[in-house]
């Protein structure tokens, strides 16, 4: 190797060594973020119920009650609460019911959780379309925010071809979601 070649590889060397000690000798200062995340909850519960009949017997278009006769009743009562102590199941009792008798049994339901929340879904089932006619009435706008309510209706009408002396049921079940995930 001839000398000039000697000459730049060890000036290249100790370029090399004083950038790298620079480096090493540069004062320097990190950043950092700790994040933690609390996630929120989706919890709605019956806030309260109440039932039409508060007198004599509402009754079903073609049928009247003009002389003011309170036969039948309508109780609505809860059923189960969660681990939280809120009512999470109504149970409507129809005591005597009879043809033309038309009740609208309500329930309010309150936002308990900490998101807002909208009806996903709603279904009836177990209804015995020769006896009743039932039907739920929601909100147009099912959108709850925390701590809100809402009333939800249950309109039943004993038809015309119910039998005497019988026993019918049906289940209506309300699925809310978070607010973002319903269209």
């Amino acid at each position: 190797m001839n000398t000039y070649n000697k000459v730049a590889a060890v000036a290249l060397l100790a370029v090399l060594a004083a950038a790298f000690g620079a480096a090493l000798a540069m004062w320097s200062e990190s950043l950092r973020i700790n994040t933690y995340i609390h996630t929120g909850e989706v919890d709605v519960a019956w806030g309260g119920w109440e039932c039409s009949d508060m007198g004599p017997d509402p009754q079903a278009p073609g049928f009247n009650n003009t002389e003011g006769k309170d036969v039948a009743s309508c109780i609505v009562e809860p059923e189960i609460y969660d681990n939280e102590s809120e009512v999470i199941k109504l149970n409507v009792t129809i005591v005597n019911g009879y043809p033309g008798y038309s009740v609208n049994a309500t329930g309010y339901v309150v936002n308990t959780g900490t998101i807002p929340v909208k009806l996903l879904s709603s279904n009836i089932t177990g209804v015995d379309p020769s006896a009743l006619s039932v039907n739920l009435y929601t909100p147009a706008d099912t959108q709850l925010h925390p701590g809100q309510n809402q009333s939800y209706t249950i309109e039943v009408t004993v038809l015309q071809s119910a039998a005497e002396n019988t026993d019918y049921s049906f289940e209506v079940t309300l699925v809310f979601a978070q607010w973002n995930e319903v269209p």
